[in-house]
């Protein structure tokens, strides 16, 4: 019967720290061999995950099991990256995956994509922002790494206008590091870029806007511009504004207005703006799709029916406040 080697008690407490998972490199600082580790596996008491990197247990590895194997055996100055890096700081892209696993390593590094693992190479360097059991990138190159991985510009924008919406990042932290990643892979988020540092926050924003450029009738408007409106409330932020016309239009999407106490929120945004004199209309991203032009005729004869009688007494555009209570 082949002797059993205990596990000293340093390395035993390197496992612990990395929740059971560890690189061979590491066991052989603390005299466990390539043999040694053989063994646990053959018998089945651990498991390889990467190259060179075990579970120290059988059985599927968690989530974080999976981020610190791949941080391991990426290296030392590698980085969580893209969704993964998104997902730690509270936003959770559409194309996010359970099972891969990004990261960011250097360009000299010999680490390439594998099963379960995208691989990211920089030429710059990689800052780390935050750190949990493995190292994470700054939250606008996370969002720009995930947008490069974006299925379409549309879930690019969303992504984007999820994040700016939310405070994650500002339009200028996602233009630097857009201009940190380089330029491979980002024709996608180049065009969601521009979207949103015009202002627009949707893919149906994006549409209406379109829609309003066509106009011969409407002057351009502005854009998600933040309004107090002297009620003695938070101020709101509109999607489209024509403040010669005290005329504001809204894009309300099923998706995210119609769910839970969204809606009951958006009615009473809307009854405020109302109650203070502005001109409020609003159309759906359908109608947008399936008949703009009734949605754009409406839009005219309501600029004309109020052009020149600018915004109603005590409604003002402010600069964007703060975070804080705010009617979204």
């Amino acid at each position: 019967m082949p002797r059993t080697i205990a596990i000293p008690a340093a390395a035993s407490g390197l496992i612990d720290a990395q929740d059971g998972v560890v690189a061979t490199c590491q066991l052989a600082e603390h005299g466990l061999d390539r043999g040694y580790v053989h063994r646990r596996l053959a018998a089945g008491h651990w498991r390889r995950m990467f190259p060179g990197v075990v579970l120290t247990r059988n059985g599927e590895p968690t989530r974080r099991q999976q981020l610190v194997a791949a941080h391991l055996w990426a290296g030392a100055e590698s980085a969580i990256d893209a969704e993964d890096a998104c997902v730690w700081y509270g936003l959770r892209p559409v194309s996010f995956r359970p099972d891969l696993v990004h990261v960011v390593v250097p360009a000299s590094s010999g680490a390439r994509t594998r099963p379960g693992l995208i691989v990211r190479r920089s030429i710059g360097e990689i800052v780390v922002a935050e750190r949990g059991l493995v190292p994470y990138v700054g939250k606008a190159t996370a969002v720009i790494s995930a947008g490069r991985n974006a299925h379409s510009t549309d879930s690019a924008i969303a992504l984007f206008s999820n994040a700016l919406q939310t405070g994650l990042v500002t339009v200028d932290q996602l233009i630097a590091s857009r201009a940190a990643v380089g330029a491979k892979w980002c024709d996608r988020v180049d065009t969601a870029l521009l979207a949103v540092g015009v202002g627009v926050r949707s893919p149906a924003e994006r549409d209406a806007l379109l829609l309003f450029q066509r106009s011969h009738v409407l002057p351009s408007p502005r854009l998600n511009v933040w309004l107090e409106l002297g009620d003695g409330s938070p101020p709101v932020c509109v999607d489209a504004l024509w403040a010669d016309a005290g005329l504001v239009n809204e894009v309300n999407g099923r998706r995210y207005h119609a769910f839970a106490d969204r809606f009951e929120r958006t009615e009473a945004r809307r009854a405020r703006l109302v109650a203070v004199g502005l001109v409020v209309m609003s159309c759906t991203p359908t109608q947008l799709r399936r008949s703009g032009s009734d949605v754009l005729e409406r839009l005219e004869r309501a600029y004309l029916a109020n052009q020149g009688r600018g915004l109603p007494p005590g409604v003002s555009i402010i600069d964007p406040p703060t975070p804080r209570a705010i009617a979204c």
